[in-house]
């Protein structure tokens, strides 16, 4: 008698936890359509979405498991509201083994790093740059591109050299010294007409936009790194012990940490995004386009789908998996992105595991209909 009232309690519990899940799970999935201007608590949701989408599936095995078929009822339901959601975090496709050629073109977005701060020669060659070198992108859109003034570092020079391939780029430099300048770069096999960068306040991040010609059609390209959460190298240890070996004190010590440097980045990317989106907004109709680079910022967060808009993720389109992007301390999040307008398709959106930067590079065939 004792057992089977201790087996009810422990079900009701479950039960009432697994209905607590399933509404954040909801919140979560949704928590992007509120600014952070509006709701900072909605921004933390989205960065939680996929702990909500975890433990969301395992009450439906532990149901399964416990033969408790009409408790299914609540972690089902709640999936079937956010089926959009989860198959944007994690689309599954296959890939296409006959990528079309006619109108197509292979765009790279990567967060080089500064190129590891290292240099570039024949007989130790930069592994960054001979990645991109030997990718066979069409346009190469590079975000913490960092060169040195001398030629005895890595100097703009000696990419342009190694990368004498895309006979077309521009560079807009963000911050300046006596020894280095970085900034952002597109590099391509098609002429770049134009141009500029987007207007928005930041001190070390921005957006340019430019037109490339491609043969008789014209493509809008917008390379972007929006603003960081600015996490020191000593935070990010810390999160990775704390992931390692929880315990309150390290917990308090992050939670100060992240109040301070993840809400007013949140606020700042909602702003820059709008920039973005205003850019995009002015485009003609039947006007090809593509934003790309490192939006700082998941897929389920405000500054993904105002930018995205209308337009395409090409990682959801034809990508599979999680498609984690930075590969670092534990933060398992996909923020670089390649989106596209509607008279384009994607095939093979892939993200490459190649640890030569913090970021992996993320690469889609494209195609102009």
């Amino acid at each position: 008698m004792i057992i089977k009232i201790l087996k009810t309690a422990l079900n009701f519990l479950s039960l009432m936890a697994n209905i607590i899940i399933a509404l954040l799970f909801i919140i979560a999935a949704y928590s992007d359509m509120v600014s952070p201007e509006k709701s900072m608590i909605l921004s933390y949701m989205g960065l939680l979405f996929p702990v909500f989408t975890f433990l969301n599936f395992l009450f439906l095995f532990y149901w399964i498991f416990l033969s408790r078929w009409k408790y299914l009822i609540v972690g089902a339901f709640s999936i079937l509201i956010c089926w959009g959601p989860v198959k944007s975090y994690i689309p599954i496709h296959s890939r296409s083994k006959n990528v079309p050629t006619e109108n197509t073109i292979k765009v790279l977005t990567y967060n080089v790093m500064g190129f590891a701060y290292k240099n570039h020669t024949k007989e130790s060659p930069n592994q960054i740059i001979k990645y991109i070198a030997e990718s066979d992108a069409d346009v190469v859109c590079l975000q913490e591109y960092l060169v040195s003034n001398s030629e005895q570092h890595l100097s703009e020079s000696k990419i342009r050299a190694a990368l004498k391939m895309y006979p077309y780029s521009n560079t807009f430099f963000i911050n300046q010294n006596a020894k280095y300048k970085s900034g952002m770069a597109v590099f391509s096999k098609y002429p770049i007409v134009g141009s500029r960068r987007i207007k928005y306040d930041s001190e070390n991040n921005g957006s340019t936009i430019h037109e490339v010609r491609i043969n008789d059609k014209k493509l809008l390209l917008i390379n972007n790194h929006l603003e960081s959460f600015k996490l020191t190298t000593e935070d990010k240890s810390n999160y990775s012990d704390f992931i390692t070996n929880p315990g309150a004190e390290s917990f308090d010590g992050l939670k100060g940490a992240f109040q301070q440097k993840l809400g007013p980045a949140f606020l700042i990317r909602a702003k820059q995004a709008r920039a973005i989106k205003e850019e995009i907004d002015k485009a003609k109709d039947g006007a090809y386009i593509v934003v790309c680079g490192d939006f700082n910022d998941t897929p389920i967060s405000y500054a993904h789908r105002t930018i995205r808009g209308n337009l395409s993720d090409a990682f959801v389109e034809s990508g599979r998996g999680v498609g984690i992007t930075y590969n670092q301390n534990f933060f398992w999040f996909r923020i670089d992105k390649i989106f596209h307008s509607s008279n384009m398709n994607s095939f093979n959106c892939t993200v490459d595991k190649v640890d030569y930067s913090d970021h992996y590079p993320v690469w889609s065939y494209l195609q102009m209909n």
